[in-house]
């Protein structure tokens, strides 16, 4: 008996492969076929059978019924991408981070939808800003919008919480934070730090979680909103201003780089240590830039670049020492590899909240409780089974330690 065909329109097929950026050789692979098949059924002189199109749902991460729409859907807004490098200025993002930005704007409508199910309207985004502004204002203006002060930053950071204090802020102002982890479908940190959506209603900004450290993660936080209040969506890896760049792009992301500098190292924050408070450019212990890093919950290298901007350090001595940071990176970088070999594995609740958020996971809830949808579509929404739900409604709700 032959196989069932699928009728579908073979523009479908282009558009999924490429917003998935898979190339035809290898969603040839992923359905055991020739590149040429593919290219067949993408022209519309041959057409998949049903059990190919699933393989190809899967390898593309779309649900089958998207193949099944009259046309393809309508664009999304592109992102502005910081990652290029001098020897690779147009190379292509990755199938995996792909599947993140659509994941992003997917879990953003269905928030908006959700909204309007429950009759509310999240906040409008009131910050704008331009890349020619003074970055200390835009900084001073993120830390009283959030409602950051002092003392509550401090005691975070030394609970270790830095990075989930800071998050909890911005989705208590309807910003929607996600964050990439797990060993599924993960971005090297040399492609993708973080990227955010920048909308006047419900912007978001994903972090990726291979950067393990809570000041890196922050800072990441505080960047990628930056990007947000200038309207500009984009995907930043920290290389940006460096190399590869348009002089409009090198402005922007040092901009983007002083704001958050700026909101999370504020001047009277970090002269109030007594290293700091005399004046004038000096060398800086790694015992003294740690002491105070670990206080305000940023990077050691962060704090250093802090101070060349306050006048406590300069140019010359942060260049030195970057080199040394790096190659400290690199180190944690190949051990933290060498020991994921044999982790053990994050509850799955805990990483389920991680990647969700409890801004978006409070969302689907509430939701459920006022009965606009179903236990399943609880499931579905959070990718969570059944049986983890419980934990993380505790998770969602649990206030602030």
């Amino acid at each position: 008996m032959p196989s069932t065909k699928a009728l579908i329109k073979p523009e479908l097929l282009v558009w999924t492969r490429n917003r998935a950026k898979i190339t035809l050789e290898d969603a040839a692979q992923a359905v055991n076929v020739a590149a040429e098949d593919v290219q067949a059924w993408e022209k519309g002189e041959e057409a998949p059978t049903l059990n190919q199109l699933r393989k190809l749902a899967a390898k593309y991460h779309f649900p089958l019924a998207v193949f099944y729409l009259p046309e393809p859907p309508q664009d999304f807004a592109p992102l502005r991408d910081f990652r290029r490098l001098p020897e690779a200025e147009d190379r292509s993002i990755s199938p995996n981070l792909a599947y993140h930005i659509r994941t992003a704007y997917e879990r953003r409508e269905l928030a908006l939808e959700l909204y309007g199910d429950l009759r509310e309207r999240p906040h409008a985004f009131p910050l704008k800003a331009k890349s020619g502004d003074n970055p200390e204002a835009v900084g001073e203006a993120i830390r009283k919008f959030l409602g950051i002060d002092n003392d509550a930053q401090i005691q975070a950071a030394r609970r270790g919480r830095a990075f989930d204090f800071w998050r909890r802020r911005l989705e208590e102002h309807d910003i929607l934070v996600f964050v990439i982890s797990g060993p599924h479908y993960g971005v090297d940190l040399e492609e993708m730090r973080g990227f955010a959506l920048a909308k006047e209603e419900l912007p978001v900004v994903v972090v990726n979680g291979k950067d393990h450290s809570q000041g890196g993660k922050c800072y990441t936080l505080l960047h990628e909103l930056t990007h947000i209040i200038l309207g500009e969506s984009a995907i930043s890896n920290g290389s940006a201003g460096k190399f590869g760049s348009t002089a409009e792009e090198q402005e922007m992301e040092r901009f983007c780089d002083a704001v958050a500098a700026s909101a999370l190292m504020p001047p009277e924050l970090v002269l109030s240590f007594p290293q700091a408070a005399a004046t004038g450019r000096r060398e800086w212990s790694d015992n003294n830039l740690r002491a105070i890093s670990r206080v305000i919950g940023v990077s050691r290298e962060a704090l250093l670049l802090r101070f060349v901007t306050l006048h406590r350090a300069t140019w010359k001595f942060y260049n030195e020492q970057r080199a040394r940071f790096l190659e400290e990176y690199r180190q944690t970088a190949l051990e933290r590899a060498q020991g994921e070999k044999k982790s053990v594995a994050i509850p799955r609740p805990i990483m389920l909240m991680s990647g969700n958020g409890r801004g978006f996971t409070r969302l689907v809830l509430r939701s459920y409780y006022d009965q606009r949808i179903t236990l399943n579509d609880v499931s579905s929404y959070l990718g969570a089974k059944v049986k983890y739900i419980p934990a993380l409604e505790r998770a969602a709700f649990q206030p602030a330690d």
